[in-house]
């Protein structure tokens, strides 16, 4: 279901032509997590591009995202993503979209094979229709070249993730990151690195300096991808397991 400025519709009736900024939110019994900095990202993001910034409270859309989970009948022992989305006329969008068979964030069954892509830097640290395309193609383009996830480099061929799915790597036990973002995503990782015990250092990171990783994962708002291999160099994915034991909410 969509909770489109006020009125509820199926998510199969629900269309959006016009620009939006996005943030994607980790639900779970009912319950939205981070959603104070996903409704600031949100926030400035819509007033950098659009020239005005949502007045919903964090109130608001805790209240609406619990009543439209139950209207979409999901279960509340399982994780559901609820995408938040505020367009350029300034209606704002609640959309559940599929729930994930786990209790929490977690690390994900499938180990990816990784394709290096290059791509502008992101102007903005949450999402919008722009970047939502992007990544969408890229990811068309991973396929093409018989990959599962991409590579985010940018023009000088180093490693620098994408806001809201920052990637890590990891040597001889620690791990190392492009890129430090201000997103949720960054924020939860950084957290379960820490309660892990391990240390996180931000460090320029070649696309060549791959081959000699131990273990490649990205974090997105629901959990970890694990790479399996880069330009057939296998990795493994201990440290992402342990990172994962460590992401909230459980």
């Amino acid at each position: 279901m969509v909770w489109d400025n006020g009125h509820v519709v199926e998510a199969s009736d629900f269309r959006l032509a016009r620009p939006y900024v996005l943030q994607r939110v980790h639900t779970l019994d009912y319950r939205a997590y981070n959603l104070h900095q996903h409704l600031t990202l949100l926030r400035d993001a819509s007033e950098r591009r659009f020239g005005y910034a949502s007045l919903c409270r964090v109130e608001d859309a805790e209240r609406i995202i619990g009543k439209l989970l139950s209207l979409s009948a999901v279960s509340p022992t399982l994780s559901c993503p609820v995408a938040m989305r505020l367009d350029s006329v300034g209606n704002l969008s609640f959309e559940v979209e599929m729930p994930m068979y786990s209790c929490g964030a977690y690390l994900r069954a499938k180990r990816y094979r990784g394709v290096a892509i290059t791509l502008p830097l992101c102007e903005y640290l949450a999402q919008d229709s722009i970047s939502v395309a992007t990544d969408a193609m890229s990811m068309s383009e991973v396929a093409v070249k018989g990959g599962d996830l991409p590579i985010v480099l940018n023009g000088e061929g180093n490693v620098v993730g994408r806001p809201w799915q920052p990637l890590f790597v990891v040597y001889r036990n620690e791990i190392y990151t492009p890129v430090e973002y201000d997103t949720v995503e960054f924020n939860v990782a950084r957290a379960a690195i820490s309660r892990a015990g391990l240390k996180l250092s931000v460090r320029t990171i070649p696309y060549t300096a791959l081959a000699r990783m131990e273990e490649i994962f990205a974090v997105d708002v629901m959990g970890i991808c694990s790479y399996s291999v880069v330009d057939d160099h296998r990795l493994l994915s201990s440290v992402a397991s342990r990172v994962a034991d460590m992401m909230g909410p459980k």
